[in-house]
Parts: C-alpha cells; sequence; structure tokens
C-alpha cells in the first residue's frame, strides 16, 4: 500500500509499504481522510523514527477487516481515530496511509451527518483538551470516566483558555461549555485569540475575549474575571504560561500546558502549577522519547476508551463540534510539501514561526496562513 513514510533526511515521502494486518482486538481502517497536527510536521522536520515508519496520527475511514476477537464494529463500519505515527523511538505505525489499524475500543463510531474529513480532525486534539480538562484538573466530565473528579472549591469557577481557536482550543472550548459546579451552574469561559476571531469565540460562548498582543491581556483577564480557577495553554511558547499564572486567584491553580517545554519558567506565580499534557498516554502503550520512558498508564487508556464511547453516543452529530476544515488538494503526496509546511517552519517546534503574510506562500486559498481550521487530506 502507498503510505508517508520517514525518509533520510528528515523529510517523508510517499512510499510502498507493507499492508498492516490487524492482530487482536484490532481492526483495518480503510483510510479515507487523515487530518494534520503540529506534532506531525514537528516529528517530521526532526525525524523520531527509523526510515520507513508511517508518519501521521488521525484518521478516518471504514472498517475493512477485522481481526481476531473484534466484535465491537462490522466490515463497512465509519469510524475514526488516532495513532502513534513516528512520534517516538517505539515502532508503531501511523494513519498517514491508504490502511490503517486501531484497536478496536480506541475508535469511535462517526454519525450519520459528520464527514470523513470532519470525523478525522477530531481525535488527537479532543482527546488532549478532554485531558485536560478532566484528568489533569479533574473536573466532571459529561460522561462516566475512571478519573475520579475533585470536589469543586468555587461555587462561581472560571476557566481560561489561552489561544482558544487552535485546534486544542476550539474543542477545549466545546467541552468546557458542559462543564457545570454542584448546584447546577456552567463554569465562566474566558479566551485569549487574535482580534480577528474574537467575534466567532463570543458566539461559541466565550464571556470574554482578549488579544495575547496586549501585553496588559493579563490584567485585564484577572479584572473582568476577578481571578481564573482553571486554564488550559493550547501553544506553550516563550511566556505564554507565566502570563497565564498572573491571572489566577489568589488561593493558584493550575496550567494544563499543551507540552512540557518550550515556554518559560521564570517569574511562574507562587501557588501556580504547571501539569504538561500527553495525549498519547491515552493509547495505554509505553512511550520511548529521547532516552525518556513514559511507562503505559491503564487509567489514561481507559478514559479514551470512555471518551470515544462518549463520541460514538449519539446518532446524526457529535456532541461536540468538529473544528471547521480546510480540504487541501491532492493526497498523501502533498502533506509535506504543502500542509507541513504551513503548519512548522522547516527545523522549529514553534507555532510562532509559522508564516503570517497572506501570501507568503502563494495567492491560492488554501495557502493562507492557518487560523481555526483543521488541514485536512483524501487519500
Amino acid at each position: 500500500m502507498k503510505a508517508l513514510a520517514i525518509a533520510p533526511g528528515n523529510i517523508a515521502t510517499v512510499q510502498d509499504v507493507p499492508l498492516p494486518e490487524p492482530g487482536l482486538n484490532e481492526i483495518r481502517v480503510k483510510v479515507h481522510s487523515v487530518a494534520l497536527n503540529p506534532i506531525d510536521a514537528w516529528t517530521t522536520w526532526k525525524s523520531v523514527g527509523a526510515p520507513g515508519r508511517v508518519v501521521g496520527g488521525d484518521l478516518a475511514g471504514t472498517v475493512e477487516k477485522l481481526g481476531p476477537g473484534a466484535t465491537q464494529w462490522k466490515v463497512g463500519d465509519r469510524v475514526a481515530g488516532c495513532v502513534q505515527g513516528a512520534t517516538s523511538e517505539n515502532e508503531r505505525p501511523g494513519g498517514f496511509a491508504e490502511y490503517a489499524v486501531l484497536e478496536q475500543d480506541l475508535a469511535f463510531a462517526i454519525p450519520s451527518d459528520v464527514s470523513f474529513d470532519e470525523a478525522a480532525a477530531v481525535s488527537l486534539c479532543a482527546l488532549t483538551a478532554a485531558q485536560a480538562l478532566f484528568i489533569r484538573h479533574k473536573l466532571n466530565p459529561p460522561f462516566p470516566t475512571p478519573i475520579t473528579p475533585t470536589t469543586e472549591h468555587a461555587e462561581d469557577p472560571s476557566i481560561l483558555i489561552y489561544s482558544a481557536t487552535t485546534s486544542l482550543g476550539l474543542y477545549t472550548l466545546e467541552l468546557a461549555k458542559y462543564l457545570r459546579t454542584p448546584s447546577g451552574k456552567p463554569y465562566r469561559i474566558f479566551a485569549t485569540a487574535s482580534p480577528q476571531n474574537h467575534a466567532k469565540l463570543l458566539e461559541l460562548g466565550v464571556e470574554q475575549v482578549f488579544d495575547y498582543n496586549d501585553p496588559e491581556w493579563p490584567a485585564r483577564v484577572k479584572a473582568a474575571s476577578g481571578g481564573i480557577h482553571y486554564a488550559v495553554d493550547c501553544i506553550s511558547e516563550k511566556n505564554s504560561t507565566v502570563d497565564i499564572s498572573q491571572t489566577f486567584v489568589k488561593e493558584g491553580g493550575t496550567i494544563a500546558c499543551s507540552r512540557g517545554q518550550g515556554w518559560t519558567r521564570e517569574g511562574m506565580r507562587e501557588g501556580v502549577e504547571v501539569t504538561p499534557l500527553a495525549v498519547y498516554v491515552g493509547l495505554g502503550k509505553e512511550i520511548h522519547l529521547f532516552g525518556n520512558d513514559i511507562p503505559a498508564n491503564p487509567e489514561w487508556r481507559a478514559f479514551t476508551v470512555a471518551f470515544f464511547k462518549w463520541l460514538s453516543s449519539t446518532k446524526d452529530r457529535l456532541p461536540i463540534a468538529p473544528n471547521p476544515v480546510r480540504l487541501m488538494p491532492g493526497g498523501l503526496e502533498r502533506i509535506v510539501q504543502d500542509g507541513l509546511t504551513l503548519l512548522s517552519k522547516p527545523g522549529s517546534m514553534s507555532v510562532a514561526d509559522r508564516p503570517v503574510d497572506p501570501e507568503s506562500h502563494g495567492t491560492e486559498q488554501w495557502w493562507k496562513p492557518v487560523s481555526g481550521e483543521k488541514l485536512v487530506y483524501r487519500v
């Protein structure tokens, strides 16, 4: 089969690779659409996997073959999920290919009114957002979970989503709208974003939005909210996390960061803790990366199963809105030269290094800078 796989020289190319066979409790999916994430670019420009390893995490398609013991699905079912494609030293194949293998309980059913393109954009970032709110912050989710939520420490809690029109930010917002106090009161949601996205976020349910380019934004957030109780840093670069810490209530709190490095720690407000997100831990396998070992976590995997079951619980639409999709031209052969280039400057692991000039790559509509949408390719 054709797949986008690591090649020598920190690049990925379309290669012929063996057709994967589903093992015990696994399904083979004929991939229709794949969605891009910054991690796909970062682990291509600085390859972690060995040459020949398939890249890519998010995918959607139809069940094409059932492995032994796979009784949850039938051939022809529409499903979506994510895999750990070339993002660690473990030899696990990715999803940017004609076929991919998923564990049967780590996939969700695509509702009738949701396209493959939309479904492909959900798994990885929506799961990351769920981990931020319901594992790291231990808030009460709208579905049964093995993670025990904590007691609310405020009757009028507030949450800050930094860079809320990123894919992670939009899913955090969708899930935050389900949050309720013990008395049933919704959480107050505050956000930062560039000014052109403020109206969109207000329409989606944010109470107030602030421009993260304004050096006074932390003080403005604290004044408007009375102090933040929970925060999700969807960028985690430079001073973002330190600035967020200045918005918290007197007692402090916790910031869930999209990654564990790349941001400054100097100046962090006392009483505010930072906890990084690790979405692939939710797939239940050990992770080896740059000499570090992250053990398998059965509880996090059980949480993923519960979350995907919840995503499968509605017939027509998903319980959270998928990200807006930018359907990119071409297929696997255009992902590196177009999609990954839009997501990250080669050699960089900074979102801030993305080009912002509307014609920085070309004049076609699909070349515009990425903001508030997901890049999707059809396979």
